[in-house]
């Protein structure tokens, strides 16, 4: 169940790193601190947690590169065919 959690932190980095402008392409990093700072005040500190949210933040990460990626590939190729 929980990889449904990482997909949908993966998800939200794309899309937010393809179509968001400037700096908003890093707003899906407060979804894992939100629901960690959730499970925090409701569970208390333990190592799982912070290891959930490092590897949430990870996953988050890859999302949003890969989407700057497919931003930057289809601006090229739009350039390239107004050219």
């Amino acid at each position: 169940m929980a990889i449904v959690g990482y997909l949908l932190f993966f998800l939200a980095g794309v899309g937010f790193g393809y179509a968001a402008p400037g700096r908003l392409k890093l707003l899906p990093f407060l979804f894992p601190v939100v629901l960690a700072l959730g499970a925090l005040m409701r569970n208390g500190l333990d190592a799982a947690l912070v290891l959930r949210l490092l590897l949430a933040l990870v996953i988050t990460a890859v999302g949003i590169f890969i989407g700057r990626e497919l931003d930057e590939r289809s601006r090229r190729r739009r350039e390239a065919a107004a050219a």
